[in-house]
């Protein structure tokens, strides 16, 4: 459910016609003739013509704004019918007046020599009054956002919505899109959450949301700018039909009661839809313990959704969360996330190229937590995701516990061509037996390239205990990757010191370092890009990121 905010239809179409009034008359060129507002406001015909006439435009700003107020417009008057015919009047003689130099009197103010001109000349001063009180109104409404281009949202959504970019969408609310519905999101719109809310795209409905590197989606907090924090609101949820490995999946953060928190099915190109050229900030809150949203979660999502060109900034909890489905990610950034920047879980079998994840001091577990079935290690479909051209960047804070990756639960997956630096705990974490005895088959990793692990910084795995609480048979990661001969543990990776930086950072390689070394090409298939044979997420010595013109990273 949508509702326009704060103003009443009347106050808005006012406001709308003091602003294409103002428009026409800089344009200058218009063929509209002299304007006049009092007229405008209190005779519907003159209205009428006027908008009429506005619709024609050769300018498409006052084509669109008088399109708008054709079909907001009552056909009545908008202030008091008193002194119609001295208003019109005062019009006439406006006209005149402004063929001539007013005369002044000894205090300043117009001469009003006659009883008859102060009658013409009250009305023409009470609207002249009444412009400004609106004029001011509007700019203080727009000064604290509640300007009339804001549009409420919550509850839920049925068939076709169009989000469009000249107005604000604000959900109150966990909205859902219902089953059967599109939301198409134009290039360049702005969806603000307020706290508790969320968008959800339930199963069978489907998002179009597709920016473009000038005019990307912005999801952020409703607050104002400076007074942004992770966690303000829910964030999107995208589920469909693909397999998942668990019977009656319910998502993270809906109420599990609610029908519409069910994902998965039988269909593995289910199509959620489209996110490209997007942004999610200040997202991922915590519904009830241990159940949380993150910043953009997806669930069941098919081979068909398509999601690139997505950076989620600063969210509460994990940054992207993949429960079960074949969707696959291109181009993501992940920045700043409170717990894991990219967690999968329930038989995950997607595909990712040209990811990286920066993770910021004192902020953050994993860059990779991988799962498959915490019920049932050996469920299938099992998680296997495969990746090339990862770049995985944190500070090596001390204060501060980070790993690279967490591998658990009998996840497989397959890591190719990573650039991996900065990680205060350790390069990598492999759990329970179901997840080691993957190892060389459904557990793979060529072409790593790994620098600055541990407090020394070269501390890549942890001393385990004799008590293997890792429960994986005493499997040693330090002995399994010494003896892989294409993973590079010390090894200057190529990046420099604005890698970690918050506000600026460069993840490009230098040219020169092992990173431009060739590696294991990427797969065949309409996918992958196969001439990114190079080590992490950014070729190296490139002029300009593929990051450029559409993120961003607030602090708040």
């Amino acid at each position: 459910m949508t509702t326009m905010e704060t103003a009443s239809p009347r106050a808005q179409l006012v406001e709308g016609l003091w602003q294409l009034k103002q428009l026409c008359e800089e344009q200058d060129k218009q063929g509209l003739g002299q304007l006049h507002f009092n007229t405008l406001l209190k005779d519907p015909d003159y209205r009428l013509e006027f908008i009429r006439r506005a619709t024609g435009s050769r300018h498409p700003k006052i084509r669109e704004m008088a399109k708008e107020l054709l079909g907001a417009d009552r056909h009545d008057v908008l202030i008091s019918r008193d002194n119609t015919v001295a208003t019109r009047r005062s019009l006439n003689a406006d006209a005149q007046a402004s063929q001539h130099q007013p005369h002044q009197s000894q205090q300043g103010f117009v001469g009003v020599d006659k009883p008859s001109q102060r009658q013409v000349l009250i009305p023409s001063v009470l609207t002249l009054l009444f412009i400004i009180a609106a004029a001011t109104t509007w700019l203080l409404r727009d000064s604290l956002g509640l300007s009339s281009s804001r549009v409420l949202v919550s509850g839920s959504l049925f068939g076709e919505q169009r989000w469009t970019a000249d107005k604000q969408w604000i959900l109150e609310d966990i909205v859902y899109l219902e089953a059967g519905g599109r939301l198409v999101i134009d290039p360049g719109t702005q969806v603000l959450g307020k706290n508790g809310s969320a968008l959800v795209i339930t199963r069978d409905a489907t998002l179009h949301a597709r920016g473009t590197q000038a005019e990307p989606i912005v999801f952020t907090s409703a607050n104002p700018v400076g007074a942004r924090k992770a966690g303000d609101w829910g964030g999107l949820v995208m589920l469909g039909n693909a397999p998942v490995n668990v019977a009656d999946a319910r998502i993270e953060g809906v109420p599990a009661n609610d029908s519409r928190a069910a994902f998965g099915g039988n269909d593995p190109a289910a199509n959620c839809g489209v996110l490209e050229y997007a942004r999610i900030e200040f997202a991922g809150f915590e519904a009830y313990a241990n159940n949380e949203l993150n910043g953009l979660t997806l669930g069941g999502c098919g081979s068909n959704s398509i999601v690139r060109h997505v950076q989620v900034h600063q969210a509460l909890d994990d940054g992207v969360e993949v429960f079960g489905g074949n969707v696959d990610l291109k181009h993501i950034l992940i920045t700043g996330a409170g717990d894991d920047s990219l967690d999968w879980d329930l038989g995950w079998r997607g595909r990712v190229q040209f990811l990286v994840v920066q993770q910021y001091p004192g902020v953050g577990d994993n860059a990779f937590e991988g799962d498959n079935n915490g019920d049932n290690h050996s469920a299938t479909p099992r998680s296997e995701p495969v990746f090339h051209n990862v770049t995985l960047i944190s500070s090596g804070d001390a204060e501060k516990y980070q790993r690279a990756m967490t591998l658990r639960e009998g996840t497989g997956g397959h890591f190719n061509n990573m650039l991996i630096q900065g990680f205060s705990g350790e390069l990598i974490d492999l759990r329970d037996l179901e997840t080691v005895r993957g190892i060389g088959q459904t557990l793979t990793f060529s072409g790593l390239l790994v620098e600055n692990i541990g407090a020394d910084g070269k501390a890549y795995f942890a001393n385990e205990s004799s008590t293997d609480k890792d429960d994986d048979s005493g499997f040693s990661e330090a002995r399994y990757f010494a003896s892989l001969e294409d993973v590079h543990l010390g090894t200057n990776v190529g990046l420099t010191s604005s890698a970690a930086r918050r506000d600026t950072p460069d993840y490009i390689p230098l040219l020169r370092s092992l990173a431009q070394e060739p590696k294991l090409n990427s797969p065949e298939g309409e996918f992958w890009d196969e001439a990114a044979n190079y080590h992490g997420a950014m070729r190296p010595g490139s002029k300009q990121a593929w990051t450029h013109g559409w993120t961003a990273f607030p602090d708040a």
